[in-house]
C-alpha cells in the first residue's frame, strides 16, 4: 500500500478476493492512514434483482475464478469493520457501484 498521503483509494479489487483476503486488504490501507485519513473503496454490489443476467454473470465468473463473486452493501460494510475502519457514508454511484467512504476506527 502506498504511503504519505491523506486519501487511499481501493476501486474493485475486493470482488477478487475471499473474505479473509478482503479484511487483510483493508486492514493494510488502514495501517497505512494518517489518524484523519480516509480511505475511499468503489466496489460493485450484488444487484437486488434476480433477473439482472449480466450482473448474476459477473458474480458466477468472479466466484469461479475466484472465490469471492459480488457482496452486498451490508457484506462490504462489514468487512470494513472487520477491518478496523468506520463507514462515514456510502453512496451509489451508479451501475450497481457504491463509494465507502472510511475512515479509521476510534483506537485504531
Amino acid at each position: 500500500m502506498p504511503h504519505g498521503g491523506s486519501t487511499v483509494l481501493v476501486p474493485r479489487l475486493l470482488e477478487r478476493l475471499a473474505d479473509e483476503d478482503a479484511v487483510l486488504i483493508l486492514t493494510e490501507a488502514a495501517a497505512t492512514l494518517p489518524p484523519d485519513g480516509t480511505l475511499l473503496l468503489v466496489e460493485q454490489i450484488r444487484p437486488t434483482d434476480p433477473d439482472d443476467i449480466d450482473a448474476t454473470l459477473q458474480h458466477l465468473r468472479l466466484a469461479c475464478l475466484f472465490g469471492s463473486g459480488l457482496r452486498s452493501q451490508d457484506e462490504l460494510s462489514a468487512l470494513a469493520v472487520r477491518a478496523g475502519l468506520r463507514v462515514r457514508r456510502c453512496d451509489d454511484i451508479g451501475w450497481d457501484h457504491r463509494l465507502w467512504v472510511l475512515e479509521r476506527s476510534a483506537g485504531q
